[in-house]
């Protein structure tokens, strides 16, 4: 008999179980992630002092065959900021799939939202790759299209070596000699690594690129220090002018898994803020500086959701280009008639 209970594991059996059953699933096709125990731990778990009410899982005499996992979250919901969630990656093991494992956490979740006020669960999904059983199964869901994104190659020969197919690896080939590397020569003046009393500047940065957000993620002060320094799992840099900052950029690294045993670094960008008053082409160089980093860290390629701190214009001229398909939000609703505000402008993450 499964039973669905509050998750007693730590990030390194998170992240063991997720990945495993993953790569089983999608890894034989396409390219995944690997979410290691230190990026669960920086997600999640906080050295084990994150809160644990939506870190759900699916135990059958006591092991482990299910996970569903969300963090608390301050949603922006129309004009006001409620409590929700963030996250799903909601994972069930092949020995126990057709048994309704998924719709079993999809409920206690939803139990759980309702019992401590939660108004909604958000999460990122691309639409390039097949869609969980779970996002098929579920109820009481919307889906938001139409978040664009963007990617940058770095090395295209040791992506080329784990494609799955053999177009995708004429292609990369095809593509190096076009790659632009105008990067590599950015001036770096004003940039520099991100330091905690840069914090109140950046909320402040953050705050202001919130104001037209209709829905999706917020800050407190607290959850921004966290997404901005912990460990050594996210890099944030800065653009400082006249002592003050202006900008910012934070990422965080993934392993990349391809065909057969190849695999890549990857990079995210995953948060990104400037001031009003910074130029594009200040915000062009800062990106770039950030890239300069990535390159010598040996990484094979990056992404990012589109970014409305970073417009088309300046990606361009950076060297990345618009991948087709794209992602979308989607939204677990407690209440089946909760309305969503009408004119959406959304705010997410891609992980």
């Amino acid at each position: 008999m499964v039973e669905v209970r509050t998750f007693e594991g730590d990030a390194a059996e998170a992240a063991w179980f997720i990945n495993r059953v993953w790569q089983s699933s999608y890894g034989k096709t396409v390219p995944l992630p690997v979410w290691n125990s230190r990026f669960m731990d920086w997600l999640l778990f906080r050295g084990g002092q994150a809160p644990r009410d939506y870190l759900l899982a699916a135990y059958d005499k006591g092991t482990l065959v299910g996970t569903l996992f969300a963090e608390p979250a301050r949603i922006r919901l129309g004009a006001q900021e409620v409590d929700g969630t963030h996250g799903s990656r909601a994972s069930v093991a092949d020995s126990h799939r057709g048994e309704g494992v998924a719709g079993k956490l999809a409920r206690e979740l939803l139990h759980r939202h309702r019992d401590r006020g939660a108004r909604l669960s958000l999460s990122c999904v691309t639409t390039g790759a097949r869609e969980s059983s779970f996002w098929k199964q579920a109820w009481n869901k919307r889906h938001i299209q139409g978040l664009g994104l963007w990617a940058h190659v770095f090395d295209a020969r040791a992506l080329a070596r784990g494609a799955f197919t053999d177009t995708q690896r004429h292609l990369l080939m095809l593509a190096r000699p076009f790659l632009c590397q105008g990067f590599r020569e950015s001036d770096t003046r004003g940039i520099r690594p991100y330091h905690p009393n840069d914090l109140l500047r950046c909320l402040s940065l953050v705050r202001r690129m919130m104001q037209p957000v209709t829905l999706g993620f917020t800050y407190t002060a607290e959850r921004l220090a966290h997404q901005l320094q912990y460990q050594d799992v996210p890099r944030t840099f800065v653009l400082e002018h006249d002592g003050e900052v202006q900008g910012f950029v934070n990422t965080y690294s993934l392993e990349l898994t391809g065909q057969g045993s190849h695999s890549v670094m990857s990079e995210v960008v995953d948060l990104v803020a400037f001031d009003e008053s910074v130029s594009c082409a200040d915000r062009q160089r800062l990106l770039q500086g950030v890239m300069q980093d990535m390159e010598r860290r040996g990484v094979a390629c990056a992404g990012m959701l589109r970014s409305p701190s970073l417009p088309a214009s300046v990606m361009l001229r950076a060297g990345w280009m618009p991948l087709p398909g794209g992602a979308k939000l989607t939204c677990l609703l407690p209440n089946s008639n909760m309305p969503l505000p009408e004119s959406l402008n959304v705010f997410t993450h891609l992980r």
